[in-house]
């Protein structure tokens, strides 16, 4: 069975910018180098009585090299090359979230909140300097 709805907040219509920072792209000449883990959260209020859990499902363009990444979406004119988007748990940044993964929440008092991390990385190094930009579409389901 599946319940009512809960408030998501902030809006997401207009979508949540998560600034991963400016970084130079001497930082991600080698495979694997990454930037700083930012942080930022996804919140539910006025939450139905009744509904106990949330689950959100991440879907977004997977990168071409490495498909637990989120691929650099940036027009490929302003595009740094060789860059992604690493999404993670907050809590455990070895739980990656990645196209159609899923985390599970326990809603109390009406409110939840989905605590995650977000960096650069480059899967390949080498990266070109330019913009990264990535979109991750969420979608809720209650219980």
């Amino acid at each position: 069975m599946t319940a009512s709805a809960c408030t998501v907040n902030p809006i997401l219509a207009a979508g949540q910018e998560v600034n991963l920072g400016t970084q130079g792209r001497t930082k991600f000449q080698a495979a694997n180098d990454a930037g700083a883990w930012e942080n930022f959260t996804l919140n539910l209020t006025n939450c139905p009585a009744g509904t106990t859990q949330s689950t959100v499902t991440f879907s977004g363009t997977p990168d071409g090299t490495n498909s637990t990444l989120f691929a650099n979406t940036e027009p490929a004119a302003s595009a740094a090359t060789h860059m992604a988007v690493q999404m993670v748990k907050e809590a455990d940044h070895n739980a990656i979230l990645s196209n159609n993964s899923t985390m599970t929440v326990n809603i109390s008092a009406g409110s939840a909140t989905f605590p995650l991390a977000a960096r650069l990385y480059t899967p390949l190094g080498e990266a070109g300097a330019g913009k990264v930009s990535s979109s991750v579409l969420v979608g809720f389901t209650y219980q």
